[in-house]
C-alpha cells in the first residue's frame, strides 16, 4: 500500500494505538462515517471493515490482545485512512470517492485477514 495519505495514516497508527483517547475519537469518527457511505464499493469487505471496527474497539477496552503490534498498527491505518477527507480521492468526489478507500481496506484485509478472522472466531466464541 502506497501513496502519501497511506503513509501518513501509518506513521501515526502507532501513536493512535498509544493513546486511548484518539483511539476512541478514531472509532468515533469511522463509526460516524459507515452510517453515511455507499456499501457498494465496500461490498466484498464490508464485514471485515466492521470487523476492524470492533476489534480496535475490543483492544481500547483490553478485552482482546490476540494480534501482532503490526497488524494492530495496519489495522488502525487502515481506519485512519477510511476516515481521512485528505485521501487519495476525496471523499465528496460522487461515485469515486470512496473507492480509494475501499481498496485500502481491501489491502488491509489481505494482510490481516486471519487475524480478523481469528477475532471474529474469538467474538462468536463469548455469545
Amino acid at each position: 500500500m502506497q501513496g502519501a495519505a497511506f503513509r501518513r495514516a501509518t506513521a501515526g497508527a502507532e501513536s493512535y494505538a498509544k493513546d486511548p483517547e484518539r483511539l476512541r475519537k478514531l472509532l468515533l469518527e469511522a463509526r460516524e462515517k459507515i452510517n453515511h457511505i455507499p456499501r457498494g464499493p465496500f461490498a466484498e469487505t464490508w464485514p471485515y471493515l466492521m470487523a476492524m471496527i470492533r476489534l480496535i474497539r475490543a483492544y481500547d477496552k483490553g478485552e482482546y490482545r490476540d494480534i501482532s503490534s503490526e497488524n494492530l498498527h495496519l489495522v488502525v491505518a487502515a481506519l485512519i485512512y477510511f476516515v481521512s477527507p485528505f485521501d487519495l480521492i476525496p471523499d465528496s468526489v460522487p461515485i469515486f470517492g470512496h473507492l480509494d478507500d475501499a481498496l485500502v481496506v481491501r489491502l488491509a484485509v489481505k494482510s490481516v485477514g486471519v487475524d480478523l478472522d481469528t477475532f471474529m472466531a474469538w467474538e462468536t466464541s463469548k455469545v
